[in-house]
């Protein structure tokens, strides 16, 4: 592991740090959304309500002592009729992924990817998906694990890893 954290299993009581965590994805170059926004935005709140449903996972990194995250990736499987903006089919499982401010560029983000790419391979996914918008510095980290343009039936910016 990069950064002295220790990680967890996402559970279903850690739906604020959902919140805050899209909130953050969402606001990654600046602040373009309220949390009034996000909750009143199916499109958006999708993300963190409801969760967990049948096959999604997650991983949390915490402090070295485990009292605050520092970090959270989780995976939905969104129907095509309310699909993510990383949405590739009724079976892929969409991966987001959030790390502090203060605690980026640590290899955090990197652990939690890893962790997601174990748990998807272990539940018997062949490919996750993740949507990453143009200029985000986060698409290195997604290329540099595998991660590879969908195609051209999905929205701009969604990347696919074949497991």
């Amino acid at each position: 592991m990069g950064a002295v954290v220790r990680m967890r299993e996402l559970r279903s009581s850690d739906g604020r740090l959902l919140v805050r965590a899209t909130l953050g994805n969402v606001n990654w170059s600046g602040e373009r959304f309220t949390l009034a926004d996000l909750e009143a935005t199916p499109e958006l709140s999708h993300y963190f309500t409801a969760w967990p449903a049948d096959r999604e996972f997650g991983v949390v990194a915490e402090n070295a002592h485990g009292l605050a995250p520092v970090g959270v990736a989780w995976a939905r499987v969104f129907p095509a009729d309310d699909p993510g903006y990383g949405f590739v089919d009724e079976v892929t499982p969409e991966v987001s992924v959030w790390v502090s401010l203060q605690r980026r560029g640590q290899g955090i983000g990197s652990d939690l990817m890893m962790q997601m790419i174990e748990q998807a391979r272990e539940r018997g996914f062949s490919q996750i998906s993740l949507s990453v918008e143009n200029g985000n510095p986060a698409r290195r980290l997604y290329e540099r694990l595998g991660f590879v343009p969908a195609g051209r039936d999905t929205q701009p910016g969604t990347l696919i890893l074949r497991l």
